[in-house]
């Protein structure tokens, strides 16, 4: 089958380009003797998934128990969940897994902990545990190099558990490289802290897992990481090229879409609207857009309807007509993906594969 063949909205994914981030990202891991162990939120394709191991991870992230469980149904074995698992019906699923496969998880409360202790009681199943660090970002983790040993002294003691060491997230590193250089020094700051707390406690740990796309060939520079864990850099986004963390030719995903109307002076309609592409918005340059069109960046995606994408064409010296087909980079891979039953490969014209995305919707 051809690319002009397949039917739209279609998510298409340039397999040379993919290939080649996979490759570059596992090779500077070897290079600076970093465990990689990249998050497959962005795509929830096992058939993805063994791509990056057989690359060189040595094993996956994911964040909920639904995409660990599709992931293990598939053959993939070590599992990092980075997210907190809490309440009965999911810490009785992680204990299930647990029996199964090697997996760890993440956590920032002694509630969780406990939770999860009980559950791998009952089931007779152990889990390792990273603590989870806030470094700035503000969603989950402990804020404090105390609060982090105390937990971890608590988790020590609980059944079922195994303190594996710490994990964080610098979700506010999607900025320029001269401000990622300077939160750095911070994060590193209370990195350098808590080695001091966990050593004058006499508490070893192997782990230090951290690490994102937009830092993800700065991983050598945080103080004592020796884990990664990209997830967009499979793909790349615009968003990931506003923040000079890849160039357009570092893309690999793109969603083909048609030209369905023009009826409208200087607008033009595509079949892709907010069922197809992210919502999220473009926080890079001027901040518009939800889309990069790429062989017309002047022209904006400036509105999603639920099944319309509504082009400003004013600023083009292209004319638009009904029936023709567009290339357009989301602004947010992972969320457009999830979005999508199956992801079609493809080298030059030739469509290769056809990937169904079997972690789709799984949120629990």
């Amino acid at each position: 089958m051809l690319i002009s063949e397949l039917d739209t909205p279609a998510l298409v994914v340039d397999l040379d380009v993919m290939e080649r981030n996979l490759s570059q990202m596992a090779e500077y891991c070897r290079r600076h003797h970093l465990r990689l162990r990249p998050h497959t939120k962005t795509h929830k394709i096992p058939e993805l998934a063994k791509k990056q191991i057989a690359s060189g991870a040595l094993g996956i992230t994911v964040a909920k128990l639904g995409e660990a469980e599709v992931m293990l149904k598939a053959g993939l074995n070590d599992l990092l969940i980075a997210y907190p698992i809490v309440g009965p019906a999911k810490t009785k699923r992680l204990a299930d897994l647990a029996i199964r496969a090697a997996v760890t998880v993440a956590v920032d409360s002694e509630e969780a902990a406990r939770g999860i202790s009980a559950a791998m009681a009952k089931r007779g199943s152990e889990v390792g545990v990273l603590i989870e660090l806030d470094v700035g970002f503000g969603r989950c983790g402990v804020a404090t190099e105390n609060d982090a040993l105390a937990l971890a002294q608590k988790i020590s003691s609980l059944p079922g558990l195994q303190f594996k060491g710490l994990m964080f997230f610098p979700g506010h590193f999607g900025v320029s490289p001269d401000e990622r250089a300077v939160l750095r020094k911070q994060v590193n700051d209370f990195l350098d802290r808590c080695y001091e707390a966990f050593a004058r406690a006499g508490l070893p740990f192997a782990i230090v897992s951290g690490g994102s796309t937009p830092s993800r060939y700065e991983s050598e520079f945080f103080h004592g990481v020796n884990e990664v864990r990209p997830g967009t850099y499979i793909f790349n986004d615009r968003s990931t090229v506003g923040v000079s963390a890849a160039t357009i030719e570092d893309c690999a995903l793109s969603v083909l879409v048609t030209v369905v109307s023009t009826s409208v002076s200087g607008r033009a309609v595509i079949d892709g609207g907010s069922k197809t592409f992210s919502s999220d918005t473009y926080h890079a340059e001027h901040g518009r857009g939800f889309g990069l069109i790429k062989d017309d960046p002047a022209t904006e995606i400036e509105r999603l309807s639920e099944e319309h994408g509504h082009l400003n064409v004013t600023q083009s010296d292209r004319r638009y007509s009904v029936g023709e087909r567009l290339m357009i980079i989301p602004n947010h891979v992972c969320t457009t993906v999830n979005m999508h039953d199956e992801i079609y490969g493809v080298r030059g014209e030739q469509v290769e594969t056809v990937w169904q995305v079997a972690g789709r919707g799984k949120v629990r």
